[in-house]
């Protein structure tokens, strides 16, 4: 499998530049094409969350409020792809696109027919909004996405990538998604969080069937020693010097991931390179 086309979430911000720079140079590395979506909620959405307890004027007041915001989001966002197109190659650069609706009917009409998403990375803790589009990118596309700190460099190949590996069913989907990334890589690790009677046997597993995809993978078992999953992952992988964690997420039962407590919100929040998560 190649990466053929990718699409990058934008939303209005400062940050929607250097995104796009980072996709161009993806894209670029793997001659992909890169396409922008913005996603502008009509009226009708916006009423939805509004309920009973506005006044008809006072919901009108508030409706155009979020409709001018929109507006000039969508603006920012518009004029931040056709800045980087001017500055890239021709064939990189796919097209912009404004989906008027919910973000989860736009996830899953675009999203799904991509190789991977692409989305701002949160700067120190995510918020439950910023959680909570990401994990709709992941649920509703059924796509890898990719989380991508605003600071890093856009000519920065992904060099030195670590798999978080528990065996799960999200885990082989962000192997599997990322294999293109994994081939073009220098070095990959296998790491594992905690010791088990299988857990030898499953990494050997894993960097055969890497291997097959001519990627060559060092394989670990860490001890947990009274820590999370997450931290001995965020701590084996930054002393390695990973530019990029694939992982499973969002496997958690609903209540940890409300408040935050589960592994996939510990490994956003406590890496401060690129994330490629698959649900």
């Amino acid at each position: 499998m190649r990466l053929r086309r990718i699409v990058i979430m934008l939303d209005g911000s400062p940050s929607d530049g250097p995104l796009l720079r980072q996709g161009v140079g993806l894209c670029r590395e793997h001659e992909a094409r890169l396409d922008a979506l913005f996603v502008r909620r009509n009226l009708a959405s916006g009423a939805d969350f509004l309920g009973d307890s506005f006044s008809t004027y006072g919901m009108e007041a508030v409706l155009e409020a979020l409709a001018d915001a929109a507006a000039k989001a969508s603006a920012a966002a518009h004029a931040a792809f056709e800045t980087v197109a001017d500055e890239a190659d021709e064939a990189v650069i796919g097209k912009f696109i404004e989906y008027i609706g919910l973000p989860e009917e736009a996830l899953a009409d675009e999203g799904r027919l991509c190789d991977l998403f692409v989305m701002a990375k949160p700067e120190g803790r995510a918020g439950a909004a910023a959680l909570q589009s990401i994990s709709m990118a992941a649920t509703r596309s059924g796509r890898p996405v990719l989380l991508l700190p605003a600071e890093r460099d856009p000519e920065a190949g992904f060099k030195r990538m670590a798999i978080a590996w528990d065996g799960s069913l999200e885990a082989m989907r962000a192997m599997v998604g990322a294999m293109p990334m994994l081939q073009a890589a220098d070095a990959v690790a296998v790491l594992r969080a905690g010791r088990g009677a299988e857990a030898s046997d499953q990494l050997a597993e894993v960097a055969a069937y890497l291997d097959l995809h001519c990627v060559t993978a060092a394989t670990s078992t860490i001890a947990l020693e009274g820590r999370s999953a997450s931290e001995v992952l965020i701590d084996a992988a930054t002393a390695d010097h990973t530019d990029l964690l694939v992982m499973g997420g969002f496997g958690a039962p609903i209540l940890l991931r409300a408040l935050g407590r589960d592994e996939t919100t510990s490994l956003i929040d406590g890496t401060s390179f690129a994330v490629l998560l698959a649900h």
